[in-house]
């Protein structure tokens, strides 16, 4: 099964099945594809992404993306799926995507690693 990010609306899907909601990017740029190519801004590049691992970079459940050499990431790279910041959570996403911890553990234990960014 693939889970599938819409980066126009922030919804997260497991398949078709809309598990909940996100978003990536900040500003007038957060979940607008037009600023996809605008780093620490703009949202997280359309395209294929394998789910490679999880850490605690970001914070708590921070899921690791590695991009498909065939994306066009705009000279961007170090994608991930973590949590907003609680001292400032609209500054959270500068190109990552923002999850709450359910829908990460959600992902981590569909063992699931094919991710569509449309």
């Amino acid at each position: 099964m693939t889970w599938i990010y819409q980066q126009y609306s922030g919804e997260i899907y497991h398949d078709t099945k809309l598990i909940g909601h996100g978003w990536s990017g900040q500003g007038i740029h957060k979940n607008n594809p037009a600023s996809e190519g605008i780093k620490n801004l703009g949202p997280i590049p359309r395209g294929y992404y394998k789910i490679t691992g999880e850490n605690n970079s970001k914070g708590p459940m921070t899921i690791i993306l590695d991009p498909c050499s065939c994306n066009d990431m705009h000279g961007r790279s170090a994608f991930r799926i973590h949590g907003a910041s609680r001292k400032d959570p609209q500054h959270s996403s500068e190109g990552c995507i923002i999850l709450n911890r359910d829908i990460r553990r959600e992902i981590l234990l569909s063992h699931d690693t094919d991710l569509v960014v449309e």
